[in-house]
């Protein structure tokens, strides 16, 4: 039986985009970030959450955009709205996943391989320029008569800030690693500490797989005006699923995952308590300080001079209890 491609003339999609599953996703994401935003007054959180929130709005928006697209195809505004907000939600929920492990080392300080606030801030300006190269981006490439040049452009832009967004996941790798290595071998492996970062990991995934889902449609993606025939487009650009499986649905995942295993659930509301060395008791300290010069934590991001006369004083080493190592 032959199979016969929808009419997709005059549509800024290569398919004919179906409204029910972006309408389904609309409402989903409005759902988790209500949640999230009630989360926040529940656990009196928004410093640490509030962020999530923001990534569901923009999801929302971003899916709301594309089923009035979808009605009218020659509105080429909502085309490139929808397009630039679908691909500035994931950067932001990246940060904020950074801004709970900084909540994370604020909890077990004496395993933190870098201060929390300087990690936060360092990232937030990577997803700032990942998130201008991705406007930039697809600025160029939503307007598909412009000339090539500045297609190409827009086209090195957009696989520029999906590649710095795969090597902030693999900084996070490392960070996390080296923290969860430390909580384990030093008998602190407390699950206030464990399931936050297990989830933690969980979330970058779902991020990362989105992410090389997007890295892959975009190398396959032509530039200019698509095809007349669109079986000669790579699977990925050319059938609306892949959208909803590879990039909705993951990001829905991730969203309702927090929404689940809520952070605050295992960290306390102010980042000055933490978990002593005995992977039990909780207490007050005076918070996590870092006197050195910007210029010095610069330089030494992981405070690696700091056992040779580097500014940061431990707190943790006066409170009465001893790390144990395990055996």
């Amino acid at each position: 039986m032959e199979h016969h491609s929808p009419d997709v003339s005059g549509n800024p999609y290569p398919y004919a985009p179906h409204n029910a599953p972006a309408i389904f996703f609309t409402v989903a994401f409005a759902c988790s970030g209500l949640f999230h935003l009630f989360q926040c007054f529940h656990y009196s959180c928004f410093k640490l959450t509030a962020l999530l929130s923001f990534c569901c709005a923009v999801e929302t928006a971003s899916l709301a955009t594309r089923v009035y697209g979808a009605s009218h195809p020659d509105d080429a505004q909502a085309y490139t709205a929808s397009t630039l907000l679908v691909y500035l939600a994931p950067p932001a929920f990246q940060l904020a996943n950074f801004l709970i492990l900084g909540r994370l080392f604020h909890f077990v300080p004496y395993f933190a391989p870098m201060h929390p606030s300087r990690m936060f801030a360092t990232f937030a300006s990577i997803a700032f320029i990942i998130e201008l190269l991705t406007a930039t981006g697809v600025a160029f490439l939503s307007n598909r008569s412009l000339p090539d040049m500045s297609l190409q452009r827009g086209d090195s832009m957009t696989k520029a800030s999906l590649i710095l967004q795969i090597l902030v996941a693999a900084l996070f790798s490392i960070l996390a690693g080296i923290f969860h290595r430390c909580c384990r071998t030093g008998s602190t492996d407390s699950p206030r500490a464990v399931r936050p970062l297990m989830v933690l990991y969980a979330s970058f995934a779902l991020i990362l797989a989105r992410t090389i889902y997007r890295l892959v449609e975009q190398f396959n993606t032509p530039l200019g005006p698509y095809p007349t025939d669109p079986s000669s487009l790579s699977a990925a650009v050319r059938y609306e699923w892949y959208f909803y499986v590879f990039d909705a649905l993951l990001l829905l995942f991730n969203s309702v995952l927090w929404n689940i295993w809520h952070p605050r659930r295992f960290l306390p509301e102010s980042n000055v308590r933490y978990l002593a060395q005995d992977g039990k008791t909780e207490l007050k300290g005076p918070g996590w300080k870092d006197t050195r010069s910007l210029t010095e934590t610069f330089m030494d991001p992981f405070a690696a001079l700091t056992a040779r006369g580097g500014h940061q004083r431990p707190f943790w080493e006066h409170n009465g209890y001893k790390l144990k190592r395990r055996r």
